[in-house]
């Protein structure tokens, strides 16, 4: 984090806490739960629920060639399911028969098939001759590989020229749509295809063989995102290079469960906006009525701001939404990378990278609703989720299924999480520039989120020290206490928010106890070596305030950086972040 421009403060970050119910304890561990510590490299993981509070991880993974995409399940209470390997299954589950491939797979996509499995896309590049295809393949809530399904995975498409950037939506029937970008014509460029895999292992063969054509627009068609239309097939959005004369736009079309585009939609697709300028990076969400809300980044002003859009199942404008859609942020200095989650009413909480400073990104988040309007509760150009002077970037969302969201972020190689209430209020119970998910000084890339019990979320993300790579996943509570007693109502604990201190006097923590209890706090630093103790022993029940004069144990003032404030109530830890600068 820069320390620069950030004068003495405490910023409350809780960082991990145990559950207030029995269910989702402790035993997620206070520096998140590594999936797999396997070495050499996993990259770029995915996730989606297991349906029971779970979740289910997939990754790159170069530990073996040529056998590249690997999964793991977490349960909700945080304990690696015992039924699956030990640092994650492998999706090819014939590694011999791979020796001869021309090379491995890549960038895998997931989703949930309904009954504690799920279903993997990934590009794939074992065929010399015709490039990059795509395949999937079912790993069960056992974690087996569906032994209907061939075990190096299925083709969706395997026809000459890259077939790449694969998005996955379920089919509510246990299958999954995928579209992706595909180079199989010389004449129109890189187009959007699409094809329906079914729970039994087999394309659905209604659909053409190698996918169906959602856009065979001259020049080039990029970044699909799709959505299940709630009736058995999709609707997909991409960015558009097809000559116009308004530039790049961004576009969608509905495909119908039978295979067949819809006849109702224009032919190579609805265009979202034809404002002047460049329309790009849509992201998409179900209005949960067989339509779709979508957000971009939009130039038509010089600068980029994000913009949405609301199409009904019929491919029409939704009413009461403009024709070139929404403004949602035209703060000043440009906002990019929207991301969108439901709010459950046919609206959207719209997320994105904000440079409104001047200096660096950070988190915003805006709410649109259903009927084409921003919500009024909500702050003018969004709420923000961290102002911190670190560069804030890779965000993921979801809903917490109360109409608000929780959001994950990357700042300066640390993994971040804050929540937005419905409200348009963020929840008091996070730090106001967002919760870390890992207080050790590691490289943690790529985080990405799934919805969890009660409003929960459980993140993923890439970890690499010096000495290993990994893939580790920790749950984000949208309830930033402790219990206890697990299972007694009022018998949670939490930090009190300290004021700044830019004097740089003694730091002020602040908590309440239901009962005697038997408590410790000390203070750690970023690579988890204790600086100083400033409580251990047995305390009355009542509020307690702990002074830290930024000393260490020797009675030496602590250098400018981050340090953690650890609170220990009966063996169960809360922890807060710490910003000191001289």
């Amino acid at each position: 984090m820069n320390l620069k421009s950030i004068s003495l403060a405490i910023v409350c970050i809780a960082l991990m806490a145990s559950l207030t119910s029995r269910s989702a304890s402790a035993d997620w561990p206070a520096l998140g739960r590594a999936l797999t510590t396997a070495g050499k490299g996993q990259q770029r993981p995915k996730t989606t629920t297991d349906g029971a509070g779970g979740a289910i991880v997939v990754w790159h993974d170069d530990r073996s060639p040529r056998v590249d995409i690997f999964a793991q399940h977490v349960l909700v209470s945080g304990e690696v399911d015992p039924a699956w390997p030990v640092d994650g299954r492998a999706l090819l589950g014939d590694s011999a028969a791979q020796e001869a491939a021309f090379e491995g797979q890549q960038s895998p996509v997931i989703v949930s098939d309904g009954a504690g499995g799920a279903i993997v896309a990934w590009p794939d590049g074992r065929s010399e001759t015709r490039g990059l295809d795509i395949f999937a393949q079912h790993v069960l809530a056992t974690g087996v590989l569906d032994p209907a399904w061939p075990v190096n995975g299925l083709a969706l498409s395997a026809v000459r020229g890259d077939q790449d950037n694969p998005a996955i939506a379920s089919d509510g029937a246990g299958g999954a749509i995928v579209t992706w970008t595909d180079g199989r014509s010389g004449v129109t460029g890189v187009d959007v295809f699409a094809q329906h895999v079914l729970i039994s292992g087999v394309v659905d063969p209604a659909w053409p063989v190698n996918g169906v054509a959602l856009s065979t627009a001259p020049e080039l068609q990029s970044s699909p995102q799709i959505v299940s239309d709630g009736l058995g097939g999709a609707i997909v959005t991409w960015t558009d290079f097809r000559p116009s004369a308004t530039g790049v736009d961004v576009y969608a079309q509905h495909v119908r469960s039978s295979g067949i585009v819809d006849p109702a939609w224009p032919v190579n697709g609805r265009a979202l906006a034809l404002a002047a300028g460049v329309q790009s990076n849509p992201s998409i969400v179900s209005d949960g009525a067989h339509g779709a809300l979508f957000a971009w980044e939009d130039f038509r002003d010089g600068t980029d701001h994000i913009y949405a859009q609301r199409l009904l199942g019929s491919g029409a404008i939704a009413a009461g939404w403009l024709a070139d859609g929404l403004a949602v942020a035209t703060a000043p200095l440009g906002q990019e990378h929207p991301i969108v989650a439901s709010d459950g009413r046919s609206g959207a909480l719209v997320a994105w990278q904000d440079l409104r400073n001047g200096q660096n990104h950070n988190p915003f988040v805006q709410h649109v609703l259903a009927s084409g309007a921003i919500d009024p509760a909500w702050p003018v150009n969004g709420r923000a989720l961290s102002l911190s002077s670190g560069e804030e970037v890779d965000a993921s969302i979801v809903t917490d299924i109360a109409g608000g969201a929780i959001v994950a972020w990357e700042e300066d190689s640390f993994i971040f999480a804050n929540h937005v209430l419905a409200s348009g209020a963020l929840d008091p119970t996070f730090p106001v520039n967002g919760r870390f998910m890992r207080l050790l000084l590691t490289f943690q890339r790529n985080p990405d989120l799934t919805v969890s019990s009660g409003g929960n979320a459980i993140v993923a993300w890439s970890d690499r020290s010096q000495t290993e790579t990994a893939i580790y996943a920790q749950q984000v509570l949208t309830e930033e206490t402790l219990a206890v007693d697990p299972g007694t109502p009022g018998s949670t604990v939490a930090f009190a928010r300290p004021n700044p201190n830019p004097a740089r006097g003694p730091v002020t923590l602040s908590f309440a106890l239901p009962r005697e209890a038997a408590v410790q706090l000390v203070i750690y630093d970023v690579s988890g070596r204790r600086v100083r103790e400033l409580m251990s022993g047995m305390q009355a029940a009542g509020r307690h305030e702990v002074a830290w004069d930024q000393r260490d144990d020797g009675g030496r003032l602590v250098a400018a950086g981050i340090r953690f404030a650890r609170l220990e109530v009966e063996g169960r830890a809360l922890t807060e972040k710490v910003v000191t600068t001289r």
